[in-house]
């Protein structure tokens, strides 16, 4: 299955399709967008860290684009 995603800012970022979350590779800082419109009308961000998917942080995310910036801002905090 194809997944979109993103490189921005030295951070990988998927938009998976139904919520199906890949197995990145280990060599860049990666995060996930996720939706589930049944539970909730608003994205979350995941990461991808110590070899498992968790919460980035614990905001909701009206747009796709708010939680793609949130990403690449935490991963400005990363490099620098």
């Amino acid at each position: 299955m194809e997944i979109a995603n993103v490189i921005v800012s030295g951070v990988r970022i998927y938009l998976p399709p139904d919520n199906v979350l890949p197995k990145p590779s280990t060599d860049m800082l990666t995060f996930a967008v996720v939706k589930d419109p049944g539970l909730i009308s608003d994205y979350l961000l995941m990461v991808h860290r110590n070899g498992r998917w968790e919460l980035a942080t614990p905001n909701f995310y009206k747009e796709t684009e708010q939680a793609i910036m949130a990403a690449v801002k935490i991963g400005e905090k990363v490099w620098q």
